[in-house]
């Protein structure tokens, strides 16, 4: 379906939750929320859409991990971390965002990656409706097929509107879901990455 087809239908519906509320359609600050929400939420989700079209997340910029004599290089066996990755993405219960930061780390085995495309890739599993549990899973899966690392770990921690707006009400809380897969689920490597990614 077409943008512009998706704007009016999402625009519609605004318009008609607005009104069923009771608020006057036609006030100033309401006119012109139906097509603000309608091109907010086409543009984040078209986004997505091309984030996975393009496959930008499917193409990692890796390096080998490798001993290089010539000029002193090692081979590198420590964890790689990139911690506080901000992301936006929806819950798929309830329509309404949960935000937070994405700590993710992988062993290397035969494969370094650009620092950036781990950011990346949580950016392009962000931009859809899902539960966190879903995108915590997609990423480190991704990761997991993309690198062969010896081990990836990925820990979201997220504020949920719906819980802070709705149901409990308790605004600032922080719901952590984690993947730990092949060497992080080791207790020693469990340990480092704990350390690593701290406590704020």
């Amino acid at each position: 379906m077409p943008d512009e087809d998706k704007r009016a239908i999402i625009a519609n519906a605004w318009r008609t939750i607005i009104d069923a509320l009771g608020y006057d359609t036609s006030s100033p600050h309401f006119k012109d929320s139906p097509a603000r929400v309608a091109d907010f939420l086409t543009r984040w989700h078209t986004h997505g859409k091309e984030l996975k079209a393009g496959e930008h997340a499917a193409r990692l910029t890796t390096f080998p991990n490798d001993d290089n004599e010539e000029v002193g290089l090692l081979k590198y066996d420590g964890v790689v971390m990139m911690r506080d990755i901000g992301f936006h993405s929806m819950c798929a219960h309830h329509g309404l965002p949960f935000f937070g930061r994405a700590h993710v780390a992988y062993l290397p085995k035969d494969k370094l990656i650009g620092l950036s495309k781990l950011a990346r890739v949580v950016e392009h599993f962000a931009h859809q409706f899902q539960v966190q549990e879903q995108l915590t899973t997609c990423i480190a899966n991704h990761l997991n097929t993309a690198l062969e690392p010896l081990g990836i770990a990925v820990v979201l921690e997220a504020e949920h509107l719906c819980a802070s707006m709705r149901g409990v009400g308790k605004p600032g809380h922080s719901t952590i879901t984690s993947a730990l897969l092949g060497g992080f689920r080791d207790q020693a490597a469990r340990l480092e990455l704990l350390l690593l990614k701290g406590n704020k």
